[in-house]
């Protein structure tokens, strides 16, 4: 009977929960884990492709957003726009509305907001034409994650309504190409004139190196020459101090 009882304590102290993993328990905090034993696993981390999440990442969200949304209606209108109204001028003319407002917030808005960059082409009075562009004196003010989606979204948008054109070259769908020439024709004005734009900066930014390495290598060598200087002379009246000696020049009789 005792050596029954006794086994009864053994077992209940074997399956005893100790009190400071209830109490942890109770207050919210991470239970006690043996040694060995695998921590507890946090929430899922967010799916890595989340285009909402890498949009967050901008510093202008608003503007990173409005820089695909335009380019996407554009495209999802030429596919499905079918599917809402038979009448194709209907669609060409919602198509190309699209177009030219992404076209505008591209060329006036997200460029100057997510790269620092901002162009134009005047036309002169000789019909010649003029391009000026505008861009952030710092470079390093971007972040990496602005500059990706902006030029992501410039460079790819050409090569869907490329395959648009290839597509519908092929079926001989010639009003379908009215609108890709259109896309293509406003997609490549941003790209080339952004691309004169991003080479201008470097140019500033290179030149404004430049001249900040020479004003340095310029005041080092003055300074330098300025010490070899001021050394030399210094020597120079020194010695001349020791040769006529600590009671001053001699005396003639």
């Amino acid at each position: 009977m005792m050596e029954g009882h006794a086994q009864g304590d053994d077992e209940l102290q074997f399956i005893r929960v100790p009190e400071t993993s209830v109490s942890s328990q109770a207050s919210g905090q991470t239970p006690y884990a043996p040694m060995g034993a695998a921590p507890a696993s946090g929430p899922p981390p967010p799916p890595a492709g989340d285009a909402l999440a890498f949009i967050k990442q901008s510093r202008h969200p608003v503007a990173a957003a409005f820089h695909f949304v335009f380019k996407a209606l554009a495209i999802f209108f030429y596919l499905f726009g079918g599917f809402f109204s038979s009448n194709f001028v209907f669609i060409c003319v919602v198509c190309i509305l699209l177009l030219a407002f992404d076209f505008w917030t591209v060329k006036n808005v997200t460029g100057r907001l997510l790269v620092g960059l901002r162009w134009w082409n005047n036309v002169r009075d000789d019909g010649s034409n003029e391009w000026v562009f505008e861009s952030v004196e710092n470079p390093g003010e971007i972040h990496p994650a602005d500059a990706r989606l902006f030029w992501t979204g410039l460079y790819v948008t050409p090569i869907v309504w490329s395959v648009f054109f290839l597509v519908a070259l092929l079926k001989f769908s010639v009003q379908w190409l009215v609108i890709v020439f259109v896309a293509l024709v406003l997609s490549g004005a941003n790209i080339v004139g952004y691309y004169k734009c991003s080479n201008d900066q470097k140019k500033k930014v290179q030149n404004v190196v430049q001249g900040a390495a020479f004003k340095t290598a310029f005041g080092l060598g003055t300074s330098a020459v300025q010490s070899f200087i001021s050394s030399t002379f210094g020597q120079q009246q020194q010695g001349g101090g020791n040769a006529e000696g600590p009671h001053g020049p001699p005396s003639h009789v």
